[in-house]
């Protein structure tokens, strides 16, 4: 299978991704917020891959229409989803806020068909379904605990993320070095991110152990490495079925929420984990 590569690349990114929520949940129970994680998120992880270019002498050069698009999806992509992501975790769940989330691998297929007439195969439409369902089941857990705001936040993010998608793929942006537009995307979510914290009196300069690890942790793991192997996902087996194949996250959130928060266990994590697990099988069987 020449996409293997591409499909592993996905489940490791959505599997980095997976931790977020709970990098997240540890700073915010020691102290932190959203405003000043997201700060510290996307500026440490700028810091991170500039130490790196600087050891590996990698170009930043980039022309004028690539920066448009870096900006487009920097600032108003990953910005916009950051915000209200993390803001979702104050009012539900980690696995719960995870799995409204991806609602976006629907909306991505449906935009790269009009937009990048990109195929919908049966297999692809199957898997999403699936996906889809699977996802519908997990969030089943606490369907009679859901906090409106808490959900309709988290279900904006999707959206938000599917235009994140959408500028990853333009085609301006293949070219450029994997490493090199996260480094962009990060300078730009993280300058609006402080920005709006201290203007907003949210920047919270309070450190310890936790904070700290969490901080290093959610930039290296959940932002670095979780988007340049998305990327790397992206150019080998496209936006469509790496988004599906994204839905392998909220199976790492609910673990771990469960592992470490004593979130529940039950029969629909179950039944949803194996029906995501089903899609990823299909979208292997669809790439060969």
């Amino acid at each position: 299978m020449r996409k293997l590569p591409g499909i592993i690349f996905a489940i490791l990114s959505s599997t980095a991704f997976g931790f977020m929520p709970i990098f997240a949940k540890i700073a915010y129970n020691s102290g932190s917020n959203a405003t000043t994680l997201l700060s510290f998120r996307f500026l440490l992880a700028a810091i991170m891959l500039l130490i790196y270019f600087y050891i590996k002498k990698i170009s930043l050069n980039i022309n004028k229409k690539q920066l448009y698009i870096i900006l487009l999806v920097g600032l108003l992509g990953y910005t916009s989803t950051g915000i209200v992501l993390f803001l979702s975790y104050n009012y539900i769940s980690v696995g719960l806020a995870t799995t409204m989330h991806f609602v976006y691998p629907a909306i991505v297929i449906v935009l790269n068909y009009i937009v990048y007439k990109e195929t919908l195969t049966k297999n692809k439409i199957l898997a999403l379904l699936i996906s889809l369902i699977g996802v519908y089941v997990l969030i089943g857990i606490n369907s009679n605990e859901i906090n409106l705001k808490g959900a309709f936040l988290a279900l904006l993010s999707g959206f938000t993320f599917a235009g994140c998608v959408m500028g990853i793929n333009h085609p301006e942006l293949k070219k450029l070095d994997n490493s090199v537009q996260v480094f962009y995307f990060s300078v730009c979510a993280g300058t609006v991110f402080l920005i709006f914290s201290i203007f907003m009196g949210q920047l919270v300069l309070q450190f310890n152990i936790y904070i700290l690890s969490s901080y290093i942790g959610i930039s290296l793991i959940s932002t670095i490495i979780s988007i340049v192997l998305f990327i790397k996902a992206v150019k080998i087996i496209g936006a469509s079925s790496a988004s599906i194949l994204g839905t392998f996250e909220p199976i790492v959130s609910i673990i771990m929420g469960i592992i470490l928060f004593n979130e529940q266990l039950s029969f629909t994590i179950i039944v949803g984990t194996l029906l995501i697990l089903a899609s990823v099988f299909i979208i292997a069987k669809d790439q060969q």
